[in-house]
């Protein structure tokens, strides 16, 4: 039984568009910070923690940059230029029902193009996460 999923299919939706021919994507690597509630009361030596407000994290792409991708590539620029935030979608393989995906909304805050002379023109990005994303079934 095979229990792992291959990412080949992956796909990140800017705006509901698809940033297409994208070779890597990773995130949203979200986190918490503790607060450390530890007092002379406190009944070990240990400290104690609660938990405190959560950050989204941020989505790094990387991938081969297609002129014509005007809904996809060219307007994740365009929303880099203005600061405007977007709705995002990385949709899993095997997109449909059922089939997990993480959502949530976020702005660029990078977005470069690579020319080396002995190879093709590459796409990357990062948008940071506002809010809340989400895990779910589609």
């Amino acid at each position: 039984m095979t229990s792992g999923v291959a990412a080949k299919g992956t796909q990140l939706e800017w705006n509901a568009e698809p940033i297409v021919e994208l070779t890597s994507i990773t995130g949203p690597g979200e986190s918490m910070d503790p607060i450390d509630l530890t007092s002379h009361d406190s009944v070990s030596a240990f400290r104690e923690f609660a938990a405190g407000l959560r950050d989204g994290g941020e989505i790094s792409f990387e991938g081969n940059f297609i002129k014509g991708n005007a809904a996809g590539q060219i307007a994740a620029h365009t929303d880099f230029q203005s600061g405007q935030a977007r709705a995002w979608i990385i949709k899993h393989p095997g997109w449909g029902a059922g089939v997990p995906q993480m959502s949530g909304n976020g702005f660029l805050t990078a977005f470069s193009l690579d020319y080396p002379y002995d190879s093709k023109i590459s796409v990357s990005g990062t948008i940071k996460v506002t809010g809340k994303p989400t895990l779910a079934p589609a």
